[in-house]
């Protein structure tokens, strides 16, 4: 989408949000998300932080990834907004007291986001979640998950069927697993050793509980016929 703005065409930002409650003081959760030792518990494998208008925030995320950005708002206890180097990408974390604790908010906006291919979207978003889950992890019981994040999958890429009946495959990695099991692009998966599988997110939580190695039985649809495919787990192919 395109606004005018003084003259000129402007792409407008597409957004998307991921939020959870946190029962821990208000205080301690803005630390754990501006200052770098904080985020470190929780959140990045290594983190830089500038926390001021103009500041930059560098984090490693583990698993080859990385962000890097100027905050270029911040009001204290509330929300602060940091803004990719080339201003297309930015992300908007907000705070809000609620009845059961702290209610975090993450937004992303960005102009490439309604041109994103589903798949990878919501594999993003997936990550997202899975982050602020461990947030509230570690500042409710103390507990670190990272150990368990992103250790196994059978080497494709895929997303939410339309109806939510599982997840379609939009793409098989050469050489994985999947590939040799027979598994091609326009399956649906629609259980793992007998577990529903209801989409995207259903499907990654289900297979990063299999052991690498572990033969698993998939049903997937083809063409409107189930059949099901005895294929081994792999180690997720990125360490931490």
């Amino acid at each position: 989408m395109w606004k005018k703005e003084r003259g000129e065409m402007t792409k407008v930002k597409d957004s998307v949000k991921r939020d959870i409650v946190v029962n821990a003081p208000i205080e301690r959760v803005w630390e754990a998300l501006t200052r770098a030792e904080h985020l470190n518990r929780w959140y990045t494998k290594e983190a830089e932080i500038d926390f001021q208008v103009g500041g930059r925030g560098r984090m490693n995320h583990g698993w080859g990834a990385a962000s890097d950005g100027i905050f270029t708002e911040i009001v204290p206890m509330k929300r602060f907004v940091l803004q990719s180097a080339d201003g297309d990408f930015t992300t908007i974390t907000s705070l809000e007291e609620s009845e059961n604790g702290i209610l975090v908010s993450i937004e992303y906006q960005a102009s490439f986001l309604g041109e994103m291919d589903p798949a990878s979207k919501e594999n993003m978003l997936f990550g997202t979640t899975q982050f602020l889950e461990n947030l509230k992890s570690v500042y409710e019981t103390g507990a670190d998950k990272r150990a368990s994040f992103w250790q196994a999958w059978i080497g494709i890429v895929h997303t939410t069927e339309e109806h939510g009946n599982g997840t379609k495959v939009v793409k098989v990695k050469e050489g994985s697993s999947a590939s040799a099991a027979g598994i091609q692009p326009d399956d649906t998966i629609k259980t793992i050793d007998g577990e529903k599988v209801t989409g995207h997110e259903s499907f990654e939580r289900l297979i990063n509980q299999k052991s690498p190695d572990a033969p698993i039985t998939l049903t997937i649809d083809r063409e409107n016929k189930e059949k099901q495919v005895i294929c081994p787990v792999e180690a997720y192919p990125v360490s931490y």
